[in-house]
């Protein structure tokens, strides 16, 4: 019974109704001007807007195409060379946008999958692919906080659900030449998910 519970937990309809606008600043002070000018040009809402290590800024809305086009251009002309990159990103599920929120699972559930890249939106996509792929839950999902220019996500579910999660992202990021690197780790050990657990920081 508690592992039927667990499925139906674990297990949602996947969703293809999400966009988001990721967009990355040189500058930290001009990043929250143009933020909230974003936000008061269209109907949008505030996924992550955080400060990284390098001293930049990152900000994700998500809304519809229209809105986050419109954000674009605002990015654009208020933040002129202070924009780093800015790329709109369609048709994603709706957990990778909650993850990339901060909601997470709380625990890990048998095994890990944890997935590199120093591309931002290529590892969005791959994320996208691994929670179609199998039944996972986001543990940590870090766009290059914490961890200088690398993004990275870990997934937990069952040895053979993590490393079906695995398979098709993978290969994605290996085509686009964006993986850093990807391992899975059965049963990992409790001093291990202790330590894991306490270096899941929001930074």
């Amino acid at each position: 019974m508690q592992d039927i519970i667990q499925d139906i937990i674990l297990w949602k309809e996947p969703s293809k109704e999400g966009n988001i606008a990721v967009i990355e600043f040189k500058s930290i002070s001009r990043g929250i001007i143009v933020t909230d000018s974003m936000v008061k040009a269209s109907e949008v809402r505030i996924v992550l807007s955080t400060s990284l290590c390098p001293g930049k800024y990152l900000t994700v809305l998500e809304g519809d195409v229209a809105a986050l086009e419109n954000t674009v251009k605002v990015a654009d002309r208020i933040g002129g060379v202070h924009v780093f990159s800015s790329e709109i990103i369609t048709g994603i599920n709706l957990k990778v946008i909650e993850a990339i929120g901060g909601r997470l699972c709380p625990f890990v559930i048998d095994s890990i999958g944890i997935v590199e890249s120093p591309h931002i939106s290529h590892l969005v996509k791959a994320a996208d692919i691994s929670i179609d792929s199998a039944k996972v839950e986001f543990l940590d999902f870090r766009l290059a906080r914490g961890c200088g220019v690398n993004s990275f996500y870990i997934v937990t579910g069952t040895f053979s659900s993590v490393s079906e999660a695995m398979k098709e992202s993978v290969s994605y990021l290996g085509e686009k030449g964006s993986l850093i690197g990807y391992k899975i780790l059965p049963g990992p050990d409790k001093e291990v998910i202790r330590w894991l657990r306490s270096s899941l920081c929001r930074c």
